[in-house]
């Protein structure tokens, strides 16, 4: 038996509310995850290349040169691809991934001015210019990073 048209609508908007009203409760996140391993990754990677930086202005050859601190570079251009993977991993990547690429340039440019001055050591100013490169990828790393926590509900309850 075929309903009357009013009675179908009626039905049709009953259905729509009680399927909008179902689906309001579901949280739907457009921006990417606060993501704590990735903001103590970069923390990490920002303290051990500052420590690099300061190390290097108050050593003497060899200690300063490229040959002897090669172990260095193994291990930031490690972290930089853990880091890479995690933010390659993250929803809405892109952003993340330029800022990382950011880093990588830096660290590789640090490694080639190194490598480039053979036995000599780096002069204060070259060093300086090189922190001075990195600083503002590291900046803008942790606003993101303190952005993306701040967009996060507390871990928990608030006490009354």
């Amino acid at each position: 038996m075929l309903r009357p048209p009013t009675s179908r609508l009626r039905l049709r908007s009953t259905l729509l509310l009680i399927v909008l009203l179902a689906t309001a409760g579901c949280a739907v996140k457009w921006t990417p995850f606060y993501d704590e391993t990735l903001d103590r990754d970069i923390t990490s990677f920002q303290q051990s290349t500052e420590g690099f930086l300061t190390n290097l202005e108050n050593l003497q050859a060899p200690a300063c040169t490229y040959q002897q601190n090669v172990k260095f570079y193994q291990q930031q251009s490690v972290q930089l691809t853990v880091m890479r993977t995690r933010a390659v991993a993250s929803p809405h990547p892109k952003q993340l991934l330029e800022m990382m690429d950011s880093l990588s340039k830096n660290l590789t440019d640090l490694q080639t001015l190194q490598q480039n001055a053979g036995s000599a050591c780096l002069n204060a100013t070259v060093i300086e210019i090189a922190r001075k490169g990195f600083e503002p990828v590291f900046e803008s790393l942790l606003a993101y990073e303190l952005a993306l926590k701040a967009n996060q509900p507390p871990a928990t309850a608030p006490s009354k």
